[in-house]
């Protein structure tokens, strides 16, 4: 699922006009928050624009608003937008005409190159008219769930009285750009539209967005060289209050309490203040927890075999399930009995006081297949080994950290491996040397070392062996599931050829636009519950394609209401493999935690809701697997 967060970061330190005094810690606030949004909420940086010191010119400021939100596809309406700006504000005196309300003066954000002079004369920053214009073109077209974050002030003239007061607060006199200059640089959606303007960026009655600032009117917005005071409590309280289910307004009263020492009080303004933060949209359900319920010592966990889950399974409870939102662990409990598509567990520690709480989380799945991992000597080995730990933990594979609970083992050599991997200095390289995947589909992976961590790497990797190696023992429904894979029309998804399966196997001459379709069958006398997992087997990506129906599932051809499939294939590859792994089950349960992606800013996908059972509940479970692997070969370009 694609993220529904997007983001304009602005932070400025260094000024272009030498009046003007530069500020320490402006573009770190920038960096810190597309942080936050990239690590907590997830949010993908495509979806991030950030500016910082001479990037964030007037001109550039305008054009990145307009391309990168108002006129950006991948936006739709209702998606949460957020404009962050951290810099200088400023005051200009208004001109007679400016607005309505007859403001004594103007409110601006100063830009880069403020109060410098440009092609259309000084810049005269951008004024609160200007941005409430833009605002409300980005609200017609996107939606109002729009945050504005301000990281300025604009404070009486008598609380700025000295140099020492100047260099730490947010705010710069404008010395040469004049009234005049501030209809040049007008907003050219500005210019018609009502403005009341008495109360600048701070309009009570605001429609289009939701505006946070750092300080009430005519307060000082303060920074140290660790950052701006605000943003550095709300990144603080992000992390100790339950954002989900808080209020904007409520939010800033918040910030306020941590805050008041220093006589700076956040304020958030604007008809939809009292709407949750961001309108609830990045706390999306996250498919990881799952609900659980019973007594507090002993408690039934909605996951059994079908999932993963043996004796000795562990996991954590927790209030909520919402994704991005303070969730921390109240208790942990260890699988004692072990059913299809449910388990009972009780309290690893008797003796310590639990919280309760009616979500849980795997944090040791106690897995019984080996993980066997071959780690490269490159130089980063060879400097690990001497300068870092003499002996490794147990959570540590060579230096790397890994989880406990996966059976990662390390191997010698490579032809022993499930993988081999090689920490190299800017990259980590990882190669699937599974031996369900053809020998000849094993290309070597880079992953940048800042989008994802060694140990991240290998237990997203060790949880992806598990489940494409786990199945039930008994193969009870094993002779009677069958799947058929058809290539479609992408218009009509009307089959087109004969079935490509063949002996577990699919051979694809792969072209660029097709459209395939996968047809399931249950030939036993009992309705089973299908769930349809899509393994990259030159990643660790799962993402489960399932439309739960019993007896019979369609994927992509005609009437079957979902989209046909485009197999994913790399432009540097001439081969790519994966598996389509069938779960089958006699009563209906989620599988969603076993999503997963290799990219580590993707959006977990929210959970398909459970459809309402069809079949009866008092027979006895069951569960069972199959698998098909896809080979895929790029077609030749007809000459």
């Amino acid at each position: 699922m694609a993220s529904r967060v997007f983001a304009l970061l602005i932070g400025i330190d260094d000024y272009k006009s030498g009046k003007i005094w530069n500020l320490e810690a402006c573009a770190h606030d920038a960096q810190r928050m597309k942080q936050w949004l990239m690590q907590d909420l997830q949010v993908p940086k495509e979806n991030i624009a950030l500016l910082v010191n001479q990037e964030a010119t007037k001109r550039r400021i305008e054009d990145t608003f307009t391309s990168h939100l108002v006129n950006n596809p991948a936006i739709a309406k209702g998606d949460a937008l957020i404009v962050y700006f951290a810099g200088h504000g400023s005051t200009l005196r208004a001109p007679s005409d400016w607005c309505e309300g007859k403001p004594g003066s103007v409110q601006v954000l100063c830009p880069y190159d403020h109060d410098t002079k440009g092609p259309e004369g000084r810049v005269a920053g951008i004024s609160d008219r200007s941005l409430f214009a833009m605002l409300a073109e980005l609200s017609l077209i996107k939606g109002d769930n729009i945050t504005l974050v301000l990281d300025c002030c604009f404070p009486k003239a008598q609380l700025i009285s000295s140099s020492r007061d100047r260099r730490f607060v947010r705010y710069t006199p404008t010395s040469k750009a004049m009234p005049e200059d501030l209809f040049l640089g007008l907003w050219r959606g500005a210019i018609g539209r009502r403005f009341r303007g008495e109360f600048g960026f701070f309009q009570d009655d605001c429609q289009s967005h939701v505006l946070l600032a750092a300080c009430r009117p005519g307060e000082k917005a303060l920074e140290w060289k660790e950052g701006g005071k605000f943003t550095s409590e709300l990144l603080t309280v992000k992390d100790a209050l339950p954002l989900h289910q808080m209020k904007s307004s409520d939010l800033s009263e918040h910030l306020a309490k941590g805050l008041t020492h220093i006589q700076q009080h956040p304020i958030c303004v604007g008809q939809r203040k009292d709407r949750v933060f961001l309108n609830g949209v990045p706390f999306v359900a996250d498919a990881s927890l799952v609900p659980v319920n019973g007594e507090k010592d002993r408690l039934r966990l909605e996951m059994g075999a079908m999932h993963g889950v043996v004796e000795g399974t562990e996991f954590s409870i927790h209030e909520h399930n919402r994704f991005g939102s303070i969730n921390p662990s109240l208790d942990s409990f260890r699988v004692y009995e072990v059913h299809p598509t449910w388990s009972l567990a009780r309290r690893k520690s008797m003796s310590k006081p639990g919280g309760r709480g009616s979500w849980a989380r795997i944090t040791r799945w106690n897995s019984r297949t080996p993980f066997r991992v071959y780690v490269k000597r490159t130089c980063s080995y060879l400097l690990r080994r001497l300068f870092g730990r003499s002996k490794n933990s147990e959570a540590e594979l060579d230096g790397i950290p890994v989880k406990e609970g996966l059976n990662i083992v390390q191997v010698e050599t490579s032809a022993k491996a499930d993988m081999s991997v090689g920490v190299h200095t800017r990259d980590v390289r990882v190669q699937n040397l599974d031996h369900l995947v053809p020998s000849t589909a094993h290309p070597l992976i880079r992953i940048e070392k800042d989008r994802s961590r060694s140990g991240v790497i290998l237990n997203e990797a060790a949880r992806f062996h598990m489940h494409l190696h786990r199945t039930n023992p008994a193969k009870p429904f094993h002779e009677s599931l069958g799947m058929e894979i058809f290539r479609v029309d992408p218009h009509t998804q009307r089959r087109v050829g004969p079935n490509l399966l063949v002996d577990g196997t699919a051979a694809i001459s792969h072209n660029d636009g097709a459209r395939y379709a996968v047809v399931l069958h249950n030939h036993s006398d009992t309705d089973l519950w299908p769930y349809l997992a899509y393994m990259d087997s030159n990643g660790v990506d799962i993402q489960l394609l399932y439309h739960p129906q019993p007896s019979y599932l369609d994927i992509g051809c005609t009437g079957s209401g979902i989209p046909p499939l485009n197999f994913p294939f790399p432009d540097n590859q001439q081969q790519e493999s994966a598996f389509l792994k069938l779960f089958v089950s006699t009563s209906y349960t989620s599988m969603g935690l076993l999503e997963q992606s290799s990219s580590t800013y993707s959006r977990p996908p929210t959970p398909v809701p459970p459809p309402t059972p069809t079949m009866e509940s008092n027979q006895p479970q069951n569960w069972d697997t199959a698998l098909a692997c896809v080979i895929m070969r790029r077609a030749r370009a007809k000459s």
